[in-house]
C-alpha cells in the first residue's frame, strides 16, 4: 500500500469543504425531498425483528452536528443519529449489551462553537463522537484527537482528518471525482470534460484530484472551469466539444449546473452527462428541456423507497426520529452511528473506552454503510491509499429522471487504485 504524502494529503483537504457548501446550498433540491414508504405498524415490526434491549453500563456516544445556525438549519442531521442510537438501544442489543447514550452539540456554522463541542466531549468522556457533513471538522479534530476520542464521520477530507489519529471517514468523500471516472471507463468512454465552477475550492481539486482519477480510469481529461453565475455556457461547451468528449461530468450548485446542463444538451446532446446530487433542483428540471432525463448522478446517499435499508430508514425515523424528514441531511447523521454501532458489535467489542472503540473499529470486518446501496467500510487503513483514515473506496451512481427523483442506484465497487494519487 502507498503512503500518503503530504503533498497529496493538501490537495485533498479542499475536496470534502467545497462539496459541503455546494450541498447547502442545494437543500431544496430533488434529492433532498426525502422518500415516504408509509409503513405499517407490521411492516416496522418486521423491520426492526426481534427486540434485543440493552442494558449494560451506558456508554456515551457524542454528536456533533451543524445544528440549526443563521444561514442553515440541519437539525435533521443529530435527530438522524439519534434515531439510529435509540433503534439500537432497543433491537441491536446497544453497543455489545451496553447502552448508548448521545450527547449533541451544535456548533451553528460556528468555529469556536465546534472547538467548545469537541472539549465538551472530552468533559462528558464520550467513547466516541460521530460527525456527519461537519465544516469545521479541523476545531473538532485538534481537540478530539490529542485527547484519544475516535471520531466517525460520514466523510471527510481535509488534511487534518485525513492526518491526524483517531479520525475515520466511513464513506468515500472523493467518490464526487473517482465515480464518474469509474463510471466513464465501464461505458467505454476515451475522452471527457469535467465542467466546473469556478472557485478555488472546486476548480483546484477538479484539476489537481479529478486530472489523475480519470487518469487512473483510463480516461483523458479536459477541465474546463466557468464562473459563478454564468448564464449561458454556450461558448464554454462549443470549445469543450471540440474535443469530442463522450461525457461530460458537471461539478457545482443548482444555479451552476442548470445553464452547463442546458448547453450541453444543446451542443453536444449525445453526449453523456454526469452530475454530482447537489445540481438537481425542481426549478432546474421545468427549465433544461427534457428535464434530467438520461443524467447519471453521483451521490453518497441510497434513498429508493423500494430498498429494505430505505424502508428501515423510514421505520426507524416514524418510531424514534422527532419529526425528522427523511432526506440525505438526516441520513448524515443517521449512517455514521448505525455504521458504528454496527462495526463495533461485529467486532465484539468488550473495552468500551475510547482506546476500546479505537481499537475495535481498527479491527472490525468489513461492515455494510447503512444507506450505501451496499457499500462496505472497513476502518484497517488499508482501503485508500491515499489516505488510512478513510474506510472505505466504495462510490453510488443513480440515474435522474425527468423531475430529477433519482433511481435505479447502483454500487460503485471499491477499486483502491483508482484512489492513488502522484507522489509528485
Amino acid at each position: 500500500m502507498l503512503v500518503a504524502t503530504t503533498g497529496r494529503r493538501r490537495a485533498l483537504a479542499v475536496v470534502i469543504p467545497a462539496v459541503l457548501a455546494l450541498t447547502v446550498t442545494a437543500c431544496g433540491s430533488s434529492e433532498d425531498d426525502g422518500v415516504n414508504t408509509g409503513l405499517s405498524e407490521a411492516e416496522k415490526s418486521a423491520l426492526f425483528g426481534t427486540p434485543n434491549k440493552a442494558t449494560g453500563e451506558p456508554i456515551t456516544i457524542g454528536v456533533i452536528s451543524e445544528g440549526k445556525g443563521q444561514a442553515v438549519d440541519q437539525s435533521d442531521e443529530y435527530r438522524g443519529a439519534e434515531a439510529a442510537a435509540a433503534y439500537a438501544n432497543d433491537y441491536l442489543g446497544g453497543i455489545n449489551g451496553h447502552k448508548i447514550e448521545v450527547k449533541v452539540c451544535e456548533v451553528r456554522q460556528d468555529p469556536a462553537m465546534a472547538t467548545d463541542c469537541a472539549n465538551q466531549m472530552v468533559s462528558a468522556n464520550a467513547s466516541a463522537v460521530v460527525e456527519g457533513t461537519l465544516a469545521e471538522v479541523d476545531q473538532t479534530v485538534a481537540v478530539l484527537s490529542p485527547a484519544g476520542i475516535p471520531i466517525t464521520a460520514a466523510s471527510g477530507s481535509t488534511e487534518a482528518a485525513l492526518s491526524s489519529p483517531h479520525y475515520f471517514s466511513l464513506f468515500n468523500g472523493l467518490s464526487y471525482f473517482g465515480v464518474p471516472a469509474a463510471d466513464a471507463e465501464i461505458q467505454g468512454v476515451e475522452k471527457a470534460a469535467l465542467v466546473v465552477i469556478a472557485v478555488p475550492g472546486a476548480e483546484g481539486p477538479a484539476r489537481a484530484v479529478g486530472s489523475a482519477l480519470y487518469g487512473n480510469a483510463g480516461v483523458d481529461l479536459e477541465v474546463i472551469a466557468v464562473p459563478p453565475g454564468t448564464a449561458d455556457m454556450t461558448p464554454q461547451i462549443t470549445a469543450a466539444s471540440a474535443g469530442e468528449p463522450g461525457l461530460y461530468h458537471v461539478f457545482g450548485n443548482e444555479s451552476f449546473c442548470t445553464p452547463a446542463i442546458q448547453a450541453i444538451k444543446a451542443v453536444d446532446p449525445d453526449a453523456k452527462i454526469t452530475v454530482i446530487a447537489q445540481c438537481l433542483s425542481a426549478a432546474g428540471a421545468k427549465s433544461i428541456p427534457g428535464g434530467y432525463e438520461g443524467v447519471r448522478v453521483v451521490t453518497t446517499t441510497n434513498l429508493d423507497p423500494e430498498s429494505e435499508e430505505t424502508k428501515l430508514f423510514s421505520a426507524i425515523l416514524d418510531e424514534y426520529g422527532d419529526g425528522a424528514e427523511e432526506t440525505v441531511i438526516t441520513a448524515s447523521g443517521y449512517s455514521p452511528m448505525l455504521g458504528l454501532i454496527n462495526a463495533l458489535n461485529a467486532a465484539k467489542i468488550t473495552d468500551t473506552s475510547a482506546a476500546g472503540v479505537v481499537s475495535a473499529l481498527k479491527a472490525a470486518p468489513p461492515t455494510t454503510y447503512p444507506l450505501g446501496a451496499g457499500a462496505q467500510f472497513q476502518c484497517d487503513g488499508k482501503q485508500m491509499a491515499a489516505s488510512p483514515n478513510v474506510c472505505s473506496s466504495n462510490g453510488i451512481i443513480a440515474e435522474a429522471t425527468a423531475d430529477g427523483q433519482l433511481e435505479n442506484y447502483e454500487l460503485i465497487p471499491s477499486d483502491p487504485e483508482l484512489y492513488t494519487l502522484p507522489t509528485s
